[in-house]
């Protein structure tokens, strides 16, 4: 298999390259990707792939059959960039000010346009049907793949697969997980109600500051007292607002934060402590009041079969296949996976030579070494062709 996918693969790594190269120059923030979104759609329609209809907002879904029976696998790519400045330097850096792609998607974009290119031009390879997935707004709350999944954009689909450059890991190593890949994030907010008044006065006042303080002192003790400690979890108490002047005891003290776990239900037994903690404490002050709760992005959880599956692909391409404590970042890539197996992997992209000059994702400097795009290209055909069966 190896010999084959890159006879095909490097047949494209110019086109490849020329789409990294655009995308990166023409960055869109999160639901803003009209551009990109036009870019996409006219690239599909040079390559043939039909778009499915009825997708939502910036996303475009390129729907390709063939004419043998098989599945329908989907693999997805997130397009949307970052409020970040770029000063990388590079030829092709970002023509839009304070906008950049400074985690990837252009590249994640760029290869599987690549790939949608491929198979089109190989229809003898397309087993059943292939979505490719442009989701917009991987960045940004509620995130794109939540309104796809709504729109039912899995009710048809048998697996998916997605990957993500990692600008921190050298040419050749690939990161593949079974079981959690990115964390559950919840983020909550307790509004505080006392009574506000007059600092010389505090006895004709109910003050909420203090108030405030005692909660998210006893907030911070809920990880250790209520959650298992071999379950890992994170609880920040992240701000509290309340107050401008020394002599005025205000009405309202805000506070909020976030949590993250790899398990969707610790998430909610979380949510509900802190309520219940809120309510009783405030209660204890005569004071009221609001607690609002968010998931931001559920958890990813990997399945195992179709990991396997990737892992297979990794080590039969010749590249080094290996295994890292997740993080506890969020990725929406896990509201898929509510719906349907899959699996997510990340392929690495930094120079070997000079790793440790790296910028991390996120960093105005962030870039990938472009050797790397052809190796995520062979990785999406390696994964579909074993999928389909055409390899074992």
């Amino acid at each position: 298999m190896k010999e084959f996918v890159k006879n095909i693969v490097k047949d494209y790594k110019d086109l490849q390259i020329g789409h990294f190269h655009y995308l990166h120059a023409h960055p869109e923030l999160s639901f803003q990707e009209y551009e990109t979104n036009a870019y996409i759609k006219k690239t599909l329609a040079e390559a043939g792939v039909p778009l499915q209809r009825g997708i939502r907002g910036t996303s475009v879904v390129g729907v390709l059959k063939g004419d043998a029976p098989g599945p329908t696998i989907a693999f997805r790519a997130d397009i949307d960039a970052l409020p970040v400045q770029e000063e990388t330097g590079l030829e092709y850096q970002s023509t839009t000010p304070g906008v950049m792609h400074a985690c990837g998607h252009d590249a994640h974009n760029a290869t599987l346009l690549t790939f949608a290119r491929l198979l089109s031009e190989h229809r003898e390879l397309v087993r059943g049907t292939v979505k490719f997935i442009f989701q917009c707004a991987e960045e940004k709350i509620p995130g794109g793949a939540k309104g796809l999944c709504e729109d039912g954009i899995m009710e048809d689909t048998d697996t998916i697969y997605g990957l993500h450059c990692d600008g921190l890991k050298p040419l050749g190593e690939v990161i593949s997980n079974v079981g959690p890949n990115s964390a559950c994030i919840g983020v909550y907010e307790v509004t505080i109600h006392g009574k506000g008044g007059h600092g010389s006065s505090p006895q004709n006042a109910n003050n909420p500051v203090p108030v405030a303080c005692m909660l998210a002192s006893a907030l911070n003790q809920i990880l250790a007292e209520k959650v298992s400690p071999l379950e890992k979890a994170v609880l920040t108490v992240a701000h509290i607002n309340g107050g401008q002047y020394p002599n005025i005891i205000p009405d309202t003290v805000t506070l909020g934060g976030n949590i993250r776990t790899f398990n969707n239900a610790l998430t909610q037994k979380v949510f509900d402590e802190i309520k219940k903690i809120s309510e009783g404490i405030c209660a204890a002050y005569g004071c009221t009041c609001d607690v609002a709760t968010t998931v931001g992005y559920p958890a990813t959880i990997n399945t195992e079969k179709e990991t396997e599956l990737v892992r297979s692909a990794i080590m039969e391409m010749g590249y080094q296949q290996i295994e890292t404590e997740p993080g506890l970042g969020g990725e929406d890539f896990a509201y898929y996976l509510l719906k349907k197996p899959g699996s997510f992997f990340k392929v690495g992209m930094a120079d070997p030579d000079h790793v440790e000059e790296a910028a991390p994702h996120h960093n105005c400097r962030f870039k990938i070494d472009e050797r790397g795009l052809a190796i995520a290209l062979e990785l999406e055909l390696a994964v579909y062709l074993k999928a389909t069966g055409q390899f074992s």
